[in-house]
């Protein structure tokens, strides 16, 4: 299979499964336990914890371990509670549906035709009791890389809350909390070659979200629960090696991805990548192929050993159409025709020139 749905998933690295797999054999004490065996076990978390700090320029313990990119996204969602959030239109479906569940009243500022979020906007929608504003820093769908430190420093002048969903950024570009004014964010290793089941929140000291799991008062009382500590060494693991090749991964993949799509434009009339006036994260683009309903194609390549998409994997699952491409202005007719592509760090040169000619014979 050639495989460019990186933005939905990555392969586990051989190291990391390594590491849990020693982890599951000899650190399997609970961490909140009184012995020798579950010291060792509060120090992998300690580590584990120190390292992402490190990479976000936080503190350790300003770092909570969750199970996941969506519930840093639901808890970050419980500073609204009861109050006004300023949401962008192209988030993530767990930060829109949590922002709706847990706020009194949500606004959604809408991108330029670009995919960007422009501050101005976000400063024209806040309101006396807003309390939260969230803004991505890499779209999912689009690669789009939004203005997060000039946001930030509006939500910082304005002494709102920011969160920034940094699920498809972290260890992807580089993520400085302080010099961004983030005060919390989201991070999943699944999306850096670490395990499913394993993720992080950022929170600022001095911030308070509200527990989504309630219990033994574990990760500082704000996710109560055991630990998942060989998932947490696996995405230390993981951090740690994205963390030491990210700059040559980032021009390596934005080469790739500029070629395909020159190549693939080349191949296919009316063929143009969106958001083509907008930054973008180095491994991916979405593609609009005029006339292709990109559901039948992403089904189509499947039979052909080519895994892409349509967008992101949850709305794809459900058969729905993008809100992401839809708040771009695009018709229903338009939005229908994306593909997304997205490559990894073994995606090499032979793989994308022969998916570009699979994929404009499966337009043929």
């Amino acid at each position: 299979m050639i495989y460019l749905d990186h933005a939905a998933t990555t392969v586990p690295d051989d190291k990391v499964i390594a590491e849990m797999t020693r982890c599951m054999a000899e650190v399997w004490a609970n961490p909140s336990a009184p012995y020798a065996a579950a010291g060792a076990a509060r120090k992998e978390l300690n580590l584990a914890r120190r390292v992402i700090a490190d990479m976000l320029s936080a503190r350790a313990e300003e770092v909570v371990f969750t199970s996941g990119g969506s519930e840093a996204n639901s808890q970050a969602m419980t500073l609204a509670a009861g109050s006004h959030a300023v949401v962008s239109a192209v988030e993530h479906a767990s930060v829109l549906n949590a922002a709706r569940h847990w706020a009194r009243e949500v606004t959604i500022v809408m991108p330029d035709r670009d995919g960007v979020v422009r501050p101005e906007a976000v400063e024209a929608a806040l309101k006396p009791d807003t309390r939260l504003i969230s803004v991505q820093l890499v779209n999912n769908e689009t690669g789009v890389v939004q203005p997060v430190s000039a946001i930030g420093a509006l939500a910082r002048a304005r002494r709102v809350p920011f969160h920034c969903d940094a699920v498809q950024a972290f260890a992807q570009v580089p993520v400085d909390v302080r010099a961004m004014g983030i005060d919390l964010l989201s991070l999943s290793a699944h999306k850096f070659y670490g395990p499913r089941g394993a993720g992080a929140l950022y929170v600022r000291q001095g911030v308070a979200p509200k527990p989504l799991i309630d219990g033994g008062g574990q990760e500082f009382g704000l996710r109560a629960g055991t630990e998942n500590v060989p998932g947490i060494c696996g995405m230390r693991v993981a951090a740690e090696l994205a963390r030491d090749d990210m700059s040559a991964r980032a021009g390596r993949e934005r080469a790739l991805i500029d070629a395909f799509t020159a190549e693939l434009c080349a191949k296919i009339p009316g063929c143009a990548p969106l958001c083509r006036g907008a930054e973008r994260a180095p491994g991916i683009v979405a593609v609009r192929l005029p006339g292709i309903d990109s559901e039948k194609a992403v089904a189509a390549l499947d039979l052909r050993g080519v895994a892409v998409s349509g967008g992101a994997a949850c709305a794809s699952r459900e058969h729905r159409l993008s809100h992401v491409y839809r708040a771009l202005g695009l018709s229903d007719e338009d939005a229908a025709c994306v593909l997304r592509i997205s490559v990894g760090r073994h995606t090499t040169r032979e793989e994308m020139n022969e998916a570009a000619e699979i994929i404009a014979q499966v337009c043929r």
